[in-house]
């Protein structure tokens, strides 16, 4: 039996779709975290260090040294609860995603074109598999990160640019 191609193509379609949404989800996700590990690992260091050094040389009076192991101990917890390890963990993620929605794009709107429809049906069956075994390996979302992945989505950031006649510029 010939595979009918509109199911495959449609297929592609959702899988772009998906791996759209996700990767910007995880884009707003690493964001946060890169932010929270300057906030707390990144500047209190700083902190610590220079007022650390600035009341060893008598700059600042000796009760600023509680700045310096405020600091230190806030940088310190950070360093445990690892924010940039998160970051880091859904920007692959966000960057994963991206190449699926890329490579869904591609496959049904330019390279099913040349296929037999029994290698198109295998190349998005394969494409399929592969968003399942992503999904399986990357960190868990967030609803307010979808929301406001949704809303930049919704919101044509992910559109190409279009000239008068709506032409792909």
């Amino acid at each position: 039996m010939k595979p009918d191609r509109q199911k495959y193509t449609d297929e592609c379609k959702t899988i772009q779709q998906n791996a759209t949404y996700t990767a910007e989800t995880h884009h707003h996700i690493a964001n946060r975290y890169w932010w929270i590990g300057t906030c707390f690992q990144v500047i209190p260091a700083v902190l610590a260090a220079a007022t650390g050094g600035l009341v060893a040389q008598n700059i600042f009076p000796d009760w600023m040294l509680w700045l310096s192991v405020l600091g230190a101990t806030i940088a310190a917890v950070a360093n445990i609860i690892n924010p940039m390890n998160v970051y880091q963990s859904h920007l692959g993620a966000a960057k994963s995603f991206t190449i699926i929605k890329h490579e869904a794009r591609g496959l049904h709107s330019t390279f099913a074109s040349g296929m037999e429809d029994e290698a198109y049906a295998v190349a998005v069956k394969n494409l399929h598999d592969r968003y399942n075994d992503l999904v399986r390996v990357v960190p868990p979302t967030t609803m307010w990160a979808f929301k406001k992945a949704q809303k930049v989505i919704k919101g044509g950031a992910h559109e190409p640019d279009r000239d008068k006649d709506g032409n792909i510029i």
